[in-house]
């Protein structure tokens, strides 16, 4: 079976958990199921640098299995704010970001795939209300302090699209389609999700805690993510691939069986 390859953070990894509902990887999974393999490589709590460092191992050699797309969905935890509590460090900063998407989607493991595809996908807006409410819940006795922000987030996601530009790559544009459902992309005070700005229920409701999505979250992704493939790569949608096994009652396939 040709494979489709989910590559990203915890954001990819958790899309294919079922236990709150609708996830954008299994319904991917079962949309292109006896046509082409999904396969989950998200990666919880990676950043470009760890990506990049492991890309190898994510990707099948060509004579193991053919890679029709990708999907390259990191910056979440690039992200995050320099010296922030809570863990190891995940930020990488934004010239070092680009750099490291760069090498991945210029890499030999992925340049070996002579017909991949590509897209690239912008983190998902941030909002600090539900970030900090998360992280006390997390961690209670951290002193409090923001470790993600909206404008950070924004800022990343920008790369994103500045960087499909510059090397004709598609991008899957998740914060601009979650922030415009939230009723635009900024307010004087700062972005929508930040604490200067006024509180957003719609886009709280895309991100069940402040940064991971949920259900309908993932849902505006798979809507997105479905209409891209319509406009650059067609002949990937789910409804123009053809199954790799006949259907159990096609009889001129299974007459012709040898």
């Amino acid at each position: 079976m040709d494979q489709i390859i989910l590559f990203g953070d915890s954001i990819t990894q958790q899309s294919f958990n079922q236990d709150l509902g609708f996830g954008f990887g299994a319904a991917i999974l079962d949309a292109f199921a006896r046509k082409v393999d999904v396969v989950n490589r998200g990666l919880s709590g990676y950043n470009t640098r760890q990506a990049l460092h492991v890309l190898p191992r994510v990707l099948p050699p060509p004579e193991h299995a053919n890679v029709r797309l990708m999907t390259l969905w990191f910056g979440a935890n690039d992200a995050r704010l320099p010296g922030s509590l809570g863990g190891p460090q995940q930020h990488v900063p934004m010239a070092e970001y680009l750099e490291n998407l760069r090498l991945m989607i210029r890499h030999a493991s992925v340049q070996a795939h002579q017909d991949i595809r590509l897209i690239l996908v912008t983190p998902p807006p941030v909002d600090e209300r539900k970030c900090i409410e998360s992280d006390k819940a997390k961690y209670p006795d951290m002193p409090e302090n923001v470790r993600r922000k909206a404008s950070v987030a924004a800022q990343y996601a920008q790369a994103i699209r500045d960087l499909g530009n510059e090397l004709k790559v598609p991008v899957l544009d998740v914060w601009s389609a979650m922030m415009e459902r939230a009723g635009g992309i900024a307010h004087t005070d700062g972005p929508v999700g930040s604490l200067s700005a006024p509180r957003s229920e719609i886009l709280q409701s895309f991100l069940r805690d402040g940064l991971h999505l949920s259900p309908e979250g993932y849902k505006v992704v798979h809507k997105e993510f479905l209409d891209l493939l319509q406009r650059v790569y067609p002949e990937l949608l789910p409804g123009n691939l053809p199954f790799v096994l006949p259907a159990w009652d096609d009889e001129e396939a299974w007459s012709s069986m040898p």
